[in-house]
């Protein structure tokens, strides 16, 4: 964990270009249709803040964009609408501050340079022909890569897009999901409002979390007053009214830590230490005083199967 130079990415997203262009923002499923691993996807938690990302869609460079936020755990767009209709229905959202560029340039018109720059390994056009590389969705490329379409597109023009808030699009999930609790005739008004009230890790959720553990679970702090009751498995990923009360899904953490843990920034291994994320510089972390507990091993065994989730869904490695 250090201060890093910013890197490079590449987009082909012609199905949704429109939509990530207004949007502020790239959105892809976490795995490819069968389930299986995919690595173009897996970028989207590697893109970190201030890196760059070349928007390629129709054959044609369209636009630059500045990565303005790490990855969240996000609904498919309803702008999406028929597209990706095999996806699953949650993914990776990357916010993305878009520009456009001067001239819409074709990388195919300058073959003799692009080919030597393209990755040779989960490239993003195919390093015969330089052609969209079925498939590809977000893929690293290198410095030189960059400089040719800073060149090609003789840069950029406009004012940039202003990038999506991750807070309010959850915000309106959840409050989507409140207004379905509410609606729901096959549960009694006071469970409703438990429900409701765990959202915010409040009522009788907070009080078994307080009963399971009486301290933040990394510093120690005993005051009530300044701790939170955290959900491991956010409350808008819950399936079940059980999985948002549950006390075995939560966690007493201090606000800092709350707040590091709900976007990924934190997590616990299997045996319990404090993880951080790599998209944390140094100073940050020696800043918030994380590397004090990275020692600490925290008793979470009634949590595993949450704690687990947690590292593979939420937390940005």
């Amino acid at each position: 964990m250090s201060a890093k130079s910013s890197a490079h990415w590449w987009v082909n997203h012609k199905q949704t270009f429109q939509q990530e262009f207004e949007g502020g923002y790239l959105w892809s499923p976490k795995t490819s249709a069968s389930g299986a691993n995919n690595e173009f996807y897996n970028n989207m938690r590697r893109a970190q803040p201030g890196d760059t990302v070349v928007s390629y869609a129709d054959g044609r460079i369209r636009a630059v964009g500045v990565v303005s936020d790490t990855a969240t755990t996000a609904p498919k767009p309803t702008s999406f609408r028929s597209v990706g209709s095999n996806w699953s229905e949650w993914g990776w959202l990357l916010p993305v501050q878009w520009q456009p560029v001067q001239v819409e340039a074709r990388p195919t018109d300058d073959l003799a340079r692009l080919l030597p720059a393209l990755p040779r390994k989960y490239s993003p056009l195919r390093t015969s022909t330089g052609k969209g590389n079925q498939g590809a969705y977000l893929s690293e490329i290198g410095a030189d890569l960059m400089a040719l379409v800073m060149e090609w597109t003789q840069g950029l023009r406009g004012l940039p897009q202003p990038p999506c808030d991750t807070a309010v699009i959850l915000e309106q999930v959840e409050e989507k999901e409140c207004e379905e609790i509410q609606s729901d005739s096959s549960l009694s008004q006071s469970e409703r409002a438990t429900l409701i009230l765990a959202r915010k890790g409040q009522g009788a959720f907070r009080d078994q979390v307080i009963r399971l553990h009486e301290r933040c679970v990394v510093t120690g702090v005993r005051d009530l007053r300044l701790l939170r009751a955290s959900h491991i498995k956010p409350w808008r990923l819950c399936t079940t009214s059980m999985e948002r009360l549950d006390p075995r899904n939560g966690l007493l953490l201090a606000p800092n830590l709350d707040q590091l843990f709900d976007k990924g920034l934190i997590s616990f291994g299997e045996d319990g230490s404090l993880i951080v994320s790599s998209t944390l510089d140094e100073r940050d972390v020696n800043a918030l005083g994380l590397r004090q507990y990275i020692t600490v091993k925290v008793p979470l065994a009634a949590h595993s199967s949450f704690i687990q989730y947690h590292r593979e869904e939420i937390f940005i490695p």
